[in-house]
């Protein structure tokens, strides 16, 4: 459980507080209680059997986003991708993992691409030659300016399934994580594009914002994103897609 303090954080010689004033004061309101987890028999047996790739994005030599406080994306990703894969084991759903471990998939022998593209590319064949029905890449955002915040779903325009799937987490997002006024959106990201299955980006925070960073770095948040996920998951394919 966190413990309740107000924190002003000096950036530059400017005072940042909003957000981080904000979820201090409300973290009493939503985290008093664990999530609430879907595992009743009729969401097992609509969902067991089900095969998701989940993508948990850079790692090895790519650490993605770095907080102020030193806090990699890579090792968040990873955390939330792998607590997200112990929810969805436990009614039935498959997991196949683009990776469990602290590394990158810069393959050489994929010929005239970058070392990020290289990446990217395994990714997607990991997922294109796995027959799952949904891919689900975890990231964690970032900005130059502090004051953005809030988990946010992108998708593939030209994937009907994938808008679907996207809007399902983010209602869940909202439900599980607390207010938040960032909606899904498209986006041209090449794992996404490479995919042939329905498929969503998942930017779970801004590191770059003090007090999100801080969220993120507690294991209790990061569980709560992944249940948010995990019942986001289990909507899509039970076509109980949430309004919002």
């Amino acid at each position: 459980m966190f413990r309740k303090r107000i924190v002003v954080v000096t950036l530059r010689g400017q005072f940042v507080y909003g957000f981080m004033i904000a979820v201090v004061l409300g973290m009493g309101i939503w985290m008093l209680q664990e999530p609430a987890i879907w595992t009743s028999l009729p969401f097992a047996s609509l969902i067991s059997g089900k095969k998701v790739v989940i993508d948990a994005g850079h790692g090895g030599s790519d650490p993605g986003a770095k907080s102020a406080s030193g806090l990699l994306e890579k090792s968040i990703n990873l955390d939330v991708a792998l607590r997200l894969k112990k929810y969805l084991s436990r009614i039935g759903v498959y997991c196949v993992m683009t990776r469990e471990g602290d590394r990158d998939f810069f393959n050489e022998n994929i010929p005239s691409a970058s070392s990020k593209a290289r990446d990217l590319v395994y990714r997607a064949q990991v997922a294109n030659q796995s027959g799952a029905e949904v891919f689900l890449s975890v990231h964690a955002n970032s900005f130059p300016q502090a004051i953005y915040h809030g988990a946010q779903t992108f998708y593939n325009v030209h994937k009907p399934l994938s808008k679907k799937l996207a809007y399902a987490i983010q209602y869940y997002f909202v439900k599980e994580l607390g207010p938040n006024k960032r909606r899904p959106k498209t986006g041209d990201f090449r794992v996404l594009n490479d995919t042939r299955m329905p498929g969503a980006m998942i930017e779970i925070g801004f590191l770059s914002n003090p007090g999100e960073a801080e969220l993120l770095n507690n294991p209790q948040y990061r569980d709560r994103v992944a249940v948010a996920i995990y019942h986001g998951v289990i909507a899509y394919f039970t076509n109980q897609i949430p309004n919002f």
